[in-house]
């Protein structure tokens, strides 16, 4: 068998229960979500409760928030945290093949599992949400959830930083610098706040996936 195929049936075995569960919570949070603006349309009809969205900027998903997040703190504690704990990362990096090699396949499926999820939760979002609001409520709402899907992506490449440093003192160091990078994609729930901050988001994401790079590096010289 390939070895990154073997890798990734590894990665897989340990995260499936967590992905399961994350796939479970985005189908509940997706039922509560159109459940509510149906609701909201009987009681205040359709006018009032598009003009709440547009002009009163109220949230058409307000569980999206947090729920990415949680989800990509989750996928990378499954994934490292029985590396770190039983030891196991010190054999998977003697593989003939660089420890950097092997952290990137890791990383790449960590991220392409959160994509898809994201992805696929955020399609049945805009085109259930498009069956009850207009096109402009439906644009405004996935301007507004972009941040918070990035945000899951940074939490899991952060925590990731986390499990792999192999020093306590650095490890508290490295949690206040992923709180405060994090903490910019909370700032503002304005749809289109971060419609210009676009590099930004991009440059935090990038430093997410670069960092647990160095920390490997630190892992596999035995800093203690």
């Amino acid at each position: 068998m390939n070895l990154f195929l073997a890798l990734g049936y590894k990665e897989w075995m340990k995260t499936r229960r967590i992905l399961g569960i994350s796939a479970l919570a985005f189908c509940m949070m997706l039922a509560y979500t159109f459940v509510e603006i149906s609701h909201a349309i009987r009681l205040e009809e359709a006018v009032n409760v598009w003009y709440a969205y547009i002009f009163q900027l109220a949230s058409v998903a307000p569980l999206w928030k947090w729920l990415p997040s949680l989800v990509g703190l989750l996928v990378a504690l499954s994934q490292f945290v029985p590396e770190m704990t039983n030891k196991r990362l010190k054999l998977t990096l003697h593989l003939p093949v660089s420890e950097t090699v092997i952290l990137v396949d890791m990383l790449l499926y960590g991220l392409g599992s959160l994509l898809l999820l994201f992805f696929l939760a955020g399609g049945v979002l805009a085109c259930g949400a498009g069956y009850f609001l207009p096109a402009e409520v439906v644009s405004l709402m996935l301007w507004q959830i972009l941040p918070w899907t990035v945000s899951g992506l940074v939490v899991y490449g952060f925590t990731v930083w986390v499990c792999m440093e192999p020093q306590w003192k650095q490890r508290i160091l490295n949690t206040f610098v992923a709180l405060s990078g994090l903490s910019v994609f909370f700032l503002s729930d304005t749809p289109r706040g971060y419609m210009y901050f676009g590099w930004g988001m991009a440059g935090i994401l990038l430093l997410s996936f670069l960092f647990p790079l160095y920390s490997c590096v630190r892992f596999k010289d035995g800093v203690q």
